[in-house]
């Protein structure tokens, strides 16, 4: 069975592999994943989580501009 812990740790390695491949399509991607997940936490009240998928999310966001500004 997949777990919460597991899906923020292919979050985490996906932003950090994009990045560094320049892929901002990814990015992007994992920022609609990221806050898709955030949504569903929302939904179940949970905001600790909500909290993690929103730094995601954010995450992603800031290394896509990142590259958008290089």
């Amino acid at each position: 069975m997949l777990t919460i812990d597991q899906i923020i740790a292919h979050l985490e390695r996906t932003i950090a592999e994009d990045r560094l491949a320049g892929n901002r399509y990814g990015l992007k991607n994992a920022q609609t994943a990221a806050g898709f997940l955030m949504a569903a936490a929302q939904a179940a009240d949970d905001k600790g989580l909500a909290r993690r998928f929103q730094i995601l999310a954010a995450q992603a966001a800031n290394k896509a501009e990142e590259l958008d500004d290089a």
